[in-house]
């Protein structure tokens, strides 16, 4: 006898049930011949019995499977772990290049003031290297005040220069305007009065030897004079000869090569004049460079010595403000930077000590990536230390990290979580930090809703369902999910109050704890595959043989053949 879809649908009795059914059902029929009424009164009894055995108000074993459905007021909070830290804290870092070692510092967990000495770095090498730097400061400083004399003097040089230049074109010019407007002109006249005379002398002459001639025929005068007489009227000739000639080449060569000299005197003075000031300008402006560079590498040098001057005075670093003097760890245990404590060698910028304000403190936990999109600024949360369990304070959500905490990271990849800060409002009594604290970050209490267990909801298919009681067992029933906590999930719909949901799913196949994101009878449009390009050099696909088939048969292996 095989069992129909109907008869499947039919609950099922447990095998103690059904024996006692059975001879119960044997019985009755027996006692129904003899006492028909009792045995109808006995046969409504066990009936009603079946009935309350399999309907009725549940076994220990249900109660421990099942969860029965409420609804009432749920409070949606986030409960996380973190440890106390001031909402102001001040780091003190090693200010000083290079490396240094630590001579001494202040005993950690000291309450300091403001002011106070903390740490004191080694100083000789930074007092070796300032007074180097301070005679390199001196040597710049010499060099800017005689580059600044050399401009002074090369200025000075070159407008005397200039002047003189200026008072040689001047005289060129009036060397110049005095041939054209009277030398030259003179020179003329002098040539003329020249020529002017020795025509003169001649007609003298010629006058002159008229008369000895005439006074030589008469005889009262003698050949030896007239002679003579002959004679000056010869030399006259030739001196009014050589005069024209000299008036002719004055006029035509003399003066013309006179005023072109002038005039080439006159350029040369004008070109030496601008010579004078282009050499002139030259010489100040690269002494003025020199100036400058020598004011750039005085400047550089002060700043320099002023930064050794500082790291001088960082040697001895103070208390920026009171607090607790808290020594720097290092970052991670990989780090290579050394533990802070006296004769240590730390570098630029290393964290020393911090300095926090233990006036406002705040929780730091970190939140899974599953709850952070419930966070929100200014939620509010409760806190309790693990140094004081009894007492709770009152906080607020103030900063939520963008990006995930990297250092959690590092044990495990796939482990994403978020610095969430929680800044305590209610005062605290005198706590230290980095004091263990739990907090509970309420993001809201939704009024009269019904809520299950969270493992009661599973996913079939794409889809949340709760798995209820019902006649031939639990059924998947769809269920729309809401909020949740670490413990419960708001069911939006799909459930009512009074049904049991089964605290345990079952594991069939339709359940996908595969993280499957197409589902298994899920069509799939593949048409993009199929117009795709080859891939070029595939790997080679590992091919699953199936279990009946036949292994190859394995060549024995013989001796190695040479081709």
């Amino acid at each position: 006898m095989t069992n129909t879809p109907k008869d499947a649908d039919k609950p099922r009795l447990p095998a103690k049930l059904r024996e006692l059914a059975l001879k119960s059902r044997a019985f009755l029929a027996g006692s129904y011949k003899r006492r028909p009424i009792v045995t109808s009164l006995s046969a409504a009894v066990v009936v009603s019995l079946l009935f309350i055995a399999l309907f009725g108000g549940g076994s220990d074993e249900d109660a421990f499977n099942y969860h029965e459905v409420t609804r009432s007021d749920f409070l949606v909070s986030i409960v996380e772990g973190g440890s106390l830290q001031a909402v102001k804290e001040v780091t003190v870092r090693n200010e000083v290049d290079g490396t240094s070692r630590i001579i001494y510092i202040i005993p950690e967990g000291t309450y300091v003031k403001k002011g106070d000495l903390i740490v004191q770095l080694d100083t000789a090498e930074a007092e070796k290297d300032l007074n180097e730097q301070l005679l390199r400061y001196e040597d710049d400083k010499a060099d800017v005040i005689k580059s600044k004399t050399d401009v002074t003097i090369t200025r000075s040089e070159v407008e005397s220069d200039i002047r003189s230049a200026e008072l040689a074109v001047k005289f060129a010019e009036m060397d110049l305007q005095k041939f054209e407007q009277i030398e030259k002109e003179q020179e003329m006249r002098n040539a003329q009065i020249e020529v002017f005379t020795a025509e003169e002398s001649l007609k003298l002459a010629e006058e002159k030897l008229d008369w000895s001639e005439k006074l030589t025929e008469e005889g009262f005068e003698t050949k030896g004079n007239l002679d003579r007489d002959k004679l000056a009227v010869t030399k006259q000739s030739l001196s009014l000869e050589k005069a024209k000639s000299v008036k002719k080449m004055l006029s035509d060569y003399d003066l013309a090569k006179l005023e072109a000299e002038y005039r080439s005197k006159l350029e040369e003075a004008k070109e030496e004049l601008e010579r004078v000031k282009t050499q002139g300008n030259s010489k100040i402006l690269q002494n003025q460079a020199n100036y400058e560079k020598a004011e750039r590498k005085l400047n550089l040098s002060e700043a320099k010595l002023k930064k050794m001057q500082e790291q001088m005075e960082s040697t001895n670093i103070k208390a920026p403000q009171d607090g607790l003097i808290v020594y720097a760890k290092p970052r991670s245990r990989y780090s290579r930077e050394s533990i802070i404590e006296e004769g240590a060698e730390i570098r630029q910028r290393q964290s020393i000590v911090t300095i926090p304000d233990t006036s406002s403190m705040k929780v730091v936990v970190k939140v899974h990536e599953s709850h952070v999109n419930q966070l929100k600024i200014g939620q509010t949360a409760f806190i309790v230390l693990d140094s004081m369990p009894d007492s709770r304070f009152r906080g607020r959500v103030t900063k939520i990290a963008i990006l995930p905490d990297q250092q959690s990271s590092f044990g495990n990849s796939n482990l994403k979580v978020y610095d969430t800060e929680i800044v305590i409002e209610d005062k605290l009594p005198d706590v230290k930090p980095g004091v263990s604290a739990k907090a509970e970050i309420v993001i809201t209490n939704l009024q009269d809703v019904i809520t299950v267990p969270i493992q009661c909801v599973t996913t079939i298919k794409g889809q949340q369902v709760c798995f209820v009681k019902g006649i031939g067992g639990p059924k998947p029933v769809e269920v729309e999910i809401g909020l949740f906590n670490n413990k419960y999930i708001e069911i939006v719909s799909g459930l009512e109050e009074g049904d049991r949901v089964l605290l345990s799913p079952p594991m069939d196949g339709s359940i996908d704890l595969g993280g499957a994101i197409i589902q298994k009878d899920e069509e799939v449009d593949l048409e993009a595959n199929e117009t795709a390009a080859p891939v070029e050099n595939p790997r080679p696909v590992n091919r699953e043989r199936p279990s009946n088939a036949p292994r190859p048969e394995r060549k024995p292996s013989g001796p190695r053949q040479d081709t």
